[in-house]
């Protein structure tokens, strides 16, 4: 129809029909990305609202870290690829894409890693221990992220990174044969952070040594000694340990032996056990749970008393121990019994369930 002949009219290699296709797609894509991100954010919204967790509410920041000049160029690019347009300049737009993709995906992904390492590193406690631990940890994933940015540009932009992911590859099985032992501290730290055993400010007993942890590093834990010399362990040896955890400690028990002459009279015996659940009774925070007469032996008769301390104070558990045996002791002389032979003292924790 002569009336529709300039559609068909051709400008710089494209006819009118086509350039008004490009820019029916332009729209398209623009109006189908403004709407379809305002939708999802509005519902992530509404979501995040009636959950308890913020998983929800980092998806809705991702999202909105995506800008609308971004779309602008990505729908002008897949606008025009019905078109014949100049060599450089398709060249540079996919560059400019490519670039654009690539500087954005890097952004949310950094935001994922912030989010793990806040609630993996961060979520107890926000010492400056942490704080140190959490920003290394931070830096070595950006350093991975922007390495397989400056991959993805390198192959979209047509360069051969097929060698170079190889020659990283040989490069990696040396550094890490290597770096064994920094590696298997490495991940070491990774499950002490996810799994927890102990964190900073825990009091803990790691073999023969007690003290307080001060800082979970990458390499190594710092613990300070109870006579005040700090002991650093590596991770894979914690790992690899068995850890006694003071910090959940809700009571310590007491186990208290001493001997009587074999002599003694019975009268007097039935009468130790009643003095033994006495003392444990005046002396503050003390939980009686059993004294009886254990045993035997050449010339002394054994008696054992268990009772448990409340609370994770060292000082008040000592205090009520001393309580309840200087009690004891001044019950069974006012008796007439007179203590023989070597006396023992066992005392251990119970931990909260």
């Amino acid at each position: 129809m002569p009336q529709f002949e300039f559609l068909r009219q051709d400008y710089l290699g494209n006819s009118v029909t086509e350039y008004m296709l490009a820019a029916a797609t332009f729209v398209a894509v623009i109006a189908g990305f403004l709407i379809g991100r305002r939708v999802l954010i509005d519902r992530l919204r509404a979501l995040a609202k009636m959950t308890a967790t913020d998983l929800d509410d980092m998806a809705v920041g991702m999202l909105e870290k995506v800008r609308v000049p971004e779309c602008y160029l990505i729908a002008f690019y897949f606008a025009l690829r019905p078109l014949e347009v100049h060599a450089k300049f398709d060249r540079a737009l996919h560059v400019a894409v490519v670039i654009v993709v690539a500087y954005r995906l890097v952004t949310m992904l950094q935001a994922a890693v912030g989010y793990g390492v806040e609630k993996m590193i961060l979520a107890d406690a926000g010492s400056e221990a942490n704080r140190g631990t959490a920003q290394t940890v931070t830096l070595a994933a950006q350093a991975v992220i922007w390495l397989g940015a400056f991959l993805f540009v390198l192959s979209n932009l047509g360069f051969n990174v097929t060698s170079m992911i190889a020659g990283l590859g040989i490069s990696g099985i040396a550094v890490a044969l290597a770096a064994q032992a920094v590696l298997g501290d490495l991940f070491s730290a990774v499950a002490i952070y996810l799994d927890k055993p102990f964190v900073v400010g825990d009091a803990i007993k790691v073999g023969d040594a007690v003290g307080t942890v001060e800082l979970i590093g990458v390499k190594t834990t710092r613990v300070r000694s109870l006579s005040g010399e700090l002991l650093v362990f590596p991770n894979s040896a914690l790992t690899s340990s068995r850890i006694q955890n003071f910090q959940q400690l809700t009571e310590r028990r007491s186990l208290v032996a001493f001997q009587l002459p074999a002599d003694t009279a019975p009268s007097l015996l039935r009468k130790v056990s009643g003095h033994a659940r006495s003392a444990v009774a005046k002396a503050k925070g003390a939980r009686f749970e059993r004294a009886h007469l254990s045993g035997v032996r050449e010339g002394s008769l054994e008696f054992e008393l268990v009772f448990y301390v409340g609370g994770q104070d060292y000082s008040a558990f000592m205090d009520a121990q001393e309580a309840v045996i200087l009690d004891l002791l001044e019950s069974l002389r006012l008796e007439g019994a007179v203590l023989t032979g070597p006396s023992r003292r066992v005392t251990s924790g119970h931990a909260a369930s």
